[in-house]
């Protein structure tokens, strides 16, 4: 791959958009809003062996066809359509479609300044259920997993229940977290130089030090200037003047601190605090979060039992789809809210479990 490549992964609310901040700010990195255009491009366009100048117009037309990818728009990227599509047809027959792909990341607007683009990364909390897959569809690139405590993680998701990020149902939140974080684990021991697990604790309480480890895993230099992201707070906020989006991030253009930290401790009842640690069991102990409760209770399994379920039906539909022939795939991602309506239905009595 021409252009050295990374993947910042984690659950919502675990501190992937403050990664995407920093490296952001990076003189050397390019780095977009989210947009999870990759699979789905990747499913329409990966057979073609010859991009000629017909495949790319193709492959240019589709990216800016409107409303392709449901609530996130290629507007966010501010790219020029003309100058991308100049550099792509010069590339043409001797690409492959992850290098396009690399390259609609490379052209998008940043408000920061940059020099040589030394790596691209791509942000997408989503993209944690298909880590696997893209292992393997990017076998060159690098990946960052950001992992933050179960229970703040919950309570920071249940703070934003109005704007509908995610279901705020403690033994669905809780089990999603487990899932996720044992597949980075895992690949982190099967993909060591390429795979780096860092925990949103260590992050905001030793950040020089946290990002010190980050650019030496992705072989660019160090600047403490990246520390400095939030001065741009208004230029980013004229970028995406979504009231939703300053209430979602309200907290990250401010300089990086450890107030998101334990908040928990006072948010969770002792109930709620016994049932996250149980479902959370030994994937906590292996990051080091102490957890309140660590004896296996059956009853507490048996409560949760119906949202373990439905965590694991979803993320299983969720990957077998993104294996699916392009069409397909993009009518699973239209219905995919249905579940949500299943899950409004069953909210009466799960809500807080």
């Amino acid at each position: 791959m021409a252009t050295p490549f990374f993947f910042i992964l984690g659950r919502p609310r675990s501190g992937t958009t403050l990664l995407k901040a920093l490296f952001d700010a990076h003189p050397n990195v390019k780095i977009p809003p989210e947009l999870p255009i990759f699979l789905p491009l990747y499913q329409k366009f990966r057979k073609i062996k010859n991009w000629d100048h017909k495949a790319i117009h193709s492959f240019v037309d589709h990216v800016f066809e409107p409303n392709v990818f449901n609530n996130r728009r290629i507007e966010n990227l501010r790219i020029d359509r003309d100058k991308l599509l100049t550099d792509l047809l010069r590339q043409a027959e001797n690409v492959t479609i992850q290098e396009l792909l690399v390259q609609l990341n490379k052209h998008a607007y940043s408000p920061f300044p940059k020099e040589d683009i030394m790596a691209v990364g791509d942000k997408n909390p989503v993209y944690s259920v298909y880590t696997q897959r893209l292992l393997s569809i990017f076998p060159d690139a690098k990946f960052i997993a950001i992992v933050r405590d179960y229970r703040d993680n919950f309570v920071s998701l249940r703070n934003l229940e109005e704007v509908k990020l995610e279901a705020p149902v403690l033994t669905l939140q809780t089990t999603r977290w487990r899932i996720v974080t044992k597949t980075f684990l895992r690949c982190q021991r099967n993909y060591p130089q390429r795979f780096y697990v860092i925990r949103y604790e260590d992050l905001v309480s030793q950040p020089e030090e946290q990002i010190k480890l980050l650019c030496g895993f992705l072989g660019i230099p160090y600047v403490a200037e990246v520390f400095r992201f939030h001065e741009k707070k208004e230029e980013v906020l004229r970028m995406f003047p979504n009231p939703l989006i300053e209430k979602i991030h309200k907290s990250l253009m401010n300089p990086v601190n450890t107030s998101r930290m334990n908040l928990w401790k006072s948010s969770l009842t002792r109930a709620e605090v016994k049932m996250a640690d149980q479902l959370a069991g030994t994937t906590a102990d292996k990051l080091h979060y102490k957890r309140e409760y660590n004896k296996f209770c059956i009853l507490h399994r048996l409560k949760a039992l119906p949202m373990t379920l439905y965590a694991y039906l979803l993320f299983a539909l969720m990957r077998a789809a993104a294996s699916l022939p392009y069409r397909l795939n993009r009518r699973f991602a239209l219905a995919l809210p249905m579940l949500v309506k299943f899950y409004v239905r069953l909210k009466g009595g799960l809500k807080n479990r």
